[in-house]
């Protein structure tokens, strides 16, 4: 076989796998919710006390959902940060913290150090859920508004750790845009 003959199967190939690669990059992308879709329903959640825990207990009322874990180093600011917002918006929005430790101790110990108390804390551990990834495991932190029916009506994604308040802030100002104040 000359060159030319051995480099073209080469490139056919290394066409296929680009085009399979990025096929499945796109998939992984496309798991993740965006506004106008329903939150998915949590599969093995439980809260502290290891009962099962689904979303739909929160129904009739607005809810913010954020997904972090122990080892997300952004997350331990966003968290503390929206449990410092959550007050103003009591009995208008739940602050509910989705932890996706795959040891749910970890998520629990993880939580008691952040001191966080106005949040509704749930643990799901990532490499048993099917859902995981539609709550953006893989851009941690991600934080979802749903309205009363269960629709994202607002989907962020990462902290700005360096500032803190101006981060609050923007979380503020958009919670009560989609309350209509």
């Amino acid at each position: 076989m000359t060159g030319l003959a051995r480099l073209i199967p080469m490139r056919s190939l290394a066409i296929a796998v680009l085009f399979v690669a990025l096929g499945l990059s796109r998939t992984s992308h496309a798991q993740a919710m965006k506004v106008g879709d329903r939150l998915a329903e949590l599969d093995i959640a439980v809260d502290g006390a290891g009962k099962a825990f689904k979303l739909k207990s929160l129904k009739g009322g607005w809810v913010l959902v954020t997904v972090g874990a122990e080892w997300c180093k952004p997350c331990a600011k966003e968290l503390p940060a929206w449990d410092k917002l959550a007050p103003e918006f009591k009995g208008k929005v739940r602050f509910v913290s989705i932890n996706i430790d795959d040891d749910i101790d970890d998520g629990k110990k993880f939580n008691k150090k952040l001191k966080l108390t106005n949040f509704q804390l749930v643990y799901m551990p990532a490499d048993k859920s099917a859902v995981v990834a539609k709550y953006g495991s893989d851009s941690m932190p991600t934080t979802f508004v749903a309205d009363d029916k269960g629709v994202i009506r607002y989907v962020r994604s990462g902290f700005e750790k360096g500032d803190v308040n101006g981060e609050i802030k923007k979380m503020r100002d958009q919670l009560n845009k989609l309350l209509g104040k």
